[in-house]
């Protein structure tokens, strides 16, 4: 009865250890075949369970840093980051174990991503290039325009000048035009009207003419 018991015992974990077995196989398996399908999340669930059941299988730890890493580099390759991109993939092939599949893909996609990270880098370049030149022409243009704008102006301020200085020589003119009224001044202030009719001959002095006495 006793050895019966025992040899009941040791069929259960056999059993027990068997069904273990296969259920940490189909979680690696499932997650090998997710991960190829570029179903990163779900493989990274997948073996994250196999991992958790068991944690010394290094092929399922290295599938389950594929998953990871490719997920990334694709993410940064929609945001045209090609560095980082191809920093996760020379991850994965660095990797020891995991899907050889995944190795070569990754492979293959570094030399695609490095050739577009050069394209990209030169286009960068030569949109900093035309831009300088934009801004240069722009700058230039500016200058012009002020250098104009002041030549307007001073040409505007010389002719203002100009007519300011006509006015004032009419002015003047118009001054000395003023003093031929026919009045003579004497030394007393008074002023003698004379007669236009009468001329004066040279050396004839002209005396005023004395009023009647009453």
């Amino acid at each position: 009865m006793k050895y019966k018991n025992i040899l009941i015992i040791m069929i259960i974990t056999i059993l027990f250890t068997g069904c273990s077995a296969s259920k940490k196989d189909e979680l690696l398996n499932e997650g090998k075949l997710a991960l190829e399908r570029h179903e990163y999340t779900k493989a990274q669930e997948l073996l994250s369970q196999a991992l958790t059941a068991d944690s010394t299988n290094e092929n399922a730890r290295s599938m389950y840093i594929q998953a990871v890493k490719m997920k990334d580099a694709a993410e940064y390759e929609e945001k045209k980051n090609y560095d980082k991109a191809i920093a996760c993939l020379e991850a994965i092939e660095n990797l020891k174990g995991g899907s050889s599949d995944i190795k070569n893909e990754a492979s293959k996609k570094k030399k695609e991503l490095i050739k577009l990270n050069e394209e990209y880098k030169k286009a960068q370049e030569e949109r900093k290039e035309n831009a300088k030149d934009a801004s240069s022409q722009g700058q230039y243009k500016l200058e012009q325009d002020a250098i104009k704008e002041n030549q307007k102006q001073e040409a505007i301020k010389e002719e203002e000048e100009q007519k300011t200085q006509e006015e004032e020589n009419n002015q003047q003119n118009n001054q000395s035009g003023n003093t031929q009224d026919g009045t003579i001044q004497e030394n007393t202030g008074d002023v003698i009207q004379m007669p236009s009719n009468q001329q004066s001959q040279p050396g004839q002095v002209h005396q005023p003419q004395q009023q009647p006495q009453v």
